[in-house]
């Protein structure tokens, strides 16, 4: 079990030098490690045992590599088969400060301190089974090349250059002696027969300056398991590190004691060795920071993925777009007490994350003050590894929407609604003026309780707790009611169905309005270029709500409906109940309006549908939601994100910027949650050319 420490991530089980201990800093690292079931870690096929010699297979879900024989070289053989019988093995991750309890731990093994040259340390593989897990990877250490870093950090920017001379890396040279050699490979080679290459290394031993050759176990680029980002993002890899935890302890322990071995042991200046800046970077957040973990793609053009990083380290294409999922972290001020995502939000080009206790954190675009005055942040002695983004000032939020260039969000206690951003249309305060900087509520609003918000393109709607709809901003298209106001620019109306049922939702496309009522019924209002109002009709705009065509509607009493709409085109969910069970036992996706991008996923690109119709009846899916032109889901069953439609900005995540028709599994990381967040929910937004997942609690 020690030496699978070592060959999967080089990091051995804590345990104290029993042949000749290391002393840092005057004492002895000792071991909390209990050790792993290996069944665990590894399954164990029913094949006859001449099988184990088949090629490893890779573990989608443990995230590691089971059955088949480790691969070796010639000159691996030629050194297991030279000289006295006798082997020296290179240990840089755990080993250096700790030989676990088997056969390294014998009197007869020595170790002394050496360099490995030509490698350098890297913080890039994946642990699911060490200091981390299949639900949250940690991070541990390998050895790369010199040249092998280089075509790495080349996949960010092309203004790279090698080393002017070859990279050294402190590590323990081992020598073991014959009687104990066949043990330490049979136990390394039996519990981590995949994903780990055995290689020849020269080593230079600290005390002599001798080089020799030694035995190197390595994750390398090619293995799944690898982890390019953690290289490029150093502070995103301290981030992973400051929270992860897995079977053997805490991700920060191994980082923490490695640290200590090379501050305390090494000859040289280690320059290239990111060990040291990555402590510190834990130690930062863990003293200073919350941080949250998203994930998203497509265009982050005003860093509304959190993605600015120095030379591009997050590889988006053209320095802009992330056109497959990537791993994002929101860095906040330190909590006393954790405060996880409730809610997250995509607006025109700025996002939004709320939290259990009613912080609002924005970011991204805030040319018009979109993103609300954020409250002041306590001056730190040192600067942070990434920026940190502090709340909505003044505001506990219970809801928000985020439009085109506006913001809305309602008062949690109050039900009171505010407003800041682009009020070039009367938007935010239903009249004209420059961009409001401070939230806001709107004249008409001031003694009225808000339970639904939308925000479009240029107007906005709310449901009120009586169950009225009042909208107001830009009616130019008839997508805001003017019954109360309407000066030629600014348009701002309230309305009911004539039978007095109380409106439950509303949303709000480029130039068009819907909203649901109590009894189940679908109403509309505004442009109709593409069907999107969703009912015969032959103009170009109706500014009077009426309900949509529900022909092919099937919508059993007591379901739920949720609306939301795109630029042009409209999606329905109908969660219908069990009555038996009380839980959810259907969910059926309706959809309307425009199609040539694909937003609708029928599996053609037809210009437009006209009424709704039912759609992506091959997928069980717990959610849908639209961009402006996309339409994205989770998967029912595993939460795994699908999209389909415009993908100009790599906004679906399909590793291209081709539209999709049909429904697609995006690509890239998948959705985590760090602890406390294992076992959470996925939650997504999708805003105009971008879209952001989390993970939130059950519970709420």
């Amino acid at each position: 079990r020690v030496f699978s420490e070592f060959l999967v991530v080089l990091v051995v089980l804590p345990a104290t030098l029993s042949f000749r201990p290391l002393t840092l800093a005057k004492q002895e690292i000792r071991s909390t490690f209990k050790p792993r079931n290996s069944t665990k870690a590894f399954k164990m096929t029913d094949e006859p045992q001449e099988s184990l010699s088949d090629a490893p297979v890779w573990d989608p879900v443990q995230q590691i590599y089971v059955g088949g024989k480790l691969p070796e070289n010639d000159e691996v053989k030629e050194l297991l088969e030279s000289g006295d019988g006798s082997l020296r093995l290179f240990g840089y991750g755990s080993l250096c400060w700790n030989p676990g309890t088997g056969p390294l731990a014998n009197p007869g093994v020595v170790g002394k301190l050496g360099r490995a040259k030509g490698y350098k340390r890297c913080w890039a593989q994946r642990s699911t089974d060490h200091r981390g897990n299949p639900k949250f990877p940690g991070i541990v250490c390998t050895l790369l090349e010199d040249q092998e870093v280089v075509d790495i950090r080349k996949t960010a920017t092309k203004d790279v250059s090698p080393p002017e001379a070859p990279t050294l890396t402190e590590g323990v040279i081992y020598w073991i002696p014959p009687e104990l050699v066949a043990e330490c490979l049979d136990e390394l080679d039996f519990r981590e027969k995949g994903g780990y290459a055995r290689e020849t290394i020269s080593v230079i031993e600290d005390e002599s300056g001798e080089t020799q050759k030694a035995l190197l176990y390595r994750g390398t680029p090619d293995s799944p398991a690898f982890w390019n980002r953690m290289l490029l993002d150093l502070p995103h890899a301290a981030a992973v590190m400051a929270v992860s935890e897995g079977p053997s302890g805490k991700n920060d322990f191994y980082l923490n004691s490695l640290d200590v071995f090379l501050t305390n042991t090494h000859t040289i200046e280690a320059a290239n060795d990111d060990t040291t800046t990555l402590a510190s970077m834990v130690r930062y957040f863990q003293k200073h920071a919350s941080l949250h973990f998203l994930y998203g793609s497509g265009s982050n053009q005003h860093n509304q993925l959190l993605l600015d990083r120095p030379n591009n380290a997050a590889c988006l294409i053209d320095g802009e777009d992330a056109h497959e999922t990537k791993e994002i972290v929101l860095c906040t001020a330190k909590q006393t007490e954790p405060d996880l995502p409730e809610n997250i939000y995509a607006g025109g080009g700025h996002s939004g994350l709320l939290t259990a206790s009613g912080k609002l954190y924005l970011w991204g675009w805030n040319d018009n003050g979109q993103c609300g005055p954020a409250t002041e942040s306590k001056e730190q002695d040192e600067a942070p590894p990434l920026p940190c983004v502090t709340p909505l000032a003044g505001l506990v939020v219970q809801d928000a929407a985020l439009g085109f260039s506006h913001t809305l969000v309602i008062e949690k206690d109050t039900s009171r609604l505010y407003g800041f951003g682009s009020n070039e249309r009367g938007q935010v305060s239903g009249l004209l003026s420059a961009a409001v900087e401070e939230p806001v509520t709107p004249d008409f609003l001031k003694d009225v309780k808000v339970k639904r918000v939308a925000a479009g393109l240029f107007h906005s709607a709310v449901v009120t707790e009586k169950g009225e709809l009042i909208t107001f901003g830009c009616g130019r298209f008839g997508q805001s009611l003017s019954n109360i106001q309407t000066d030629g620019q600014v348009c701002v109306g309230k309305w009911m169905p004539e039978d007095g049922s109380p409106l439950v939702d509303v949303a709000c496309g480029r130039r068009h309005t819907a909203a649901v009522d109590e009894k189940g019924r679908i109403w509309t209002f505004g442009e109709n270029k593409y069907g999107q109002l969703g009912r015969p009709f032959e103009g170009k705009k109706d500014p009077v709500p009426t309900e949509i065509d529900s022909s092919e509607l099937d919508i059993p009493i007591g379901s739920d409906l949720r609306l939301d709409c795109g630029w042009s085109h409209n999606i329905v969910q109908v969660t219908s109940q069990d009555s038996d069970t009380s839980q959810d036992s259907d969910i059926r996706i309706y959809g309307w309006g425009r199609n040539d991008k694909g937003q609708l996923g029928t599996g053609s690109f037809e210009d437009s549908m006209k009424k709704p119709i039912r759609l992506f009846q091959d997928k069980r899916l717990s959610f849908v939601a639209c961009g402006s032109e996309s339409t994205m889901a989770l998967a029912e069953d595993t939460s795994a994100i699908l999209g389909c439609g415009w993908n100009e900005h790599g906004n679906i995540a399909t590793g291209s910027q081709e539209d999709q028709a049909h429904l697609t599994k995006t690509l890239g990381s998948k959705v985590y949650g760090p602890p406390g967040l294992h076992d959470g929910k996925v939650i997504l937004a999708v805003g105009g050319g971008h879209h952001i997942a989390a993970m939130k609690p059950l519970r709420s």
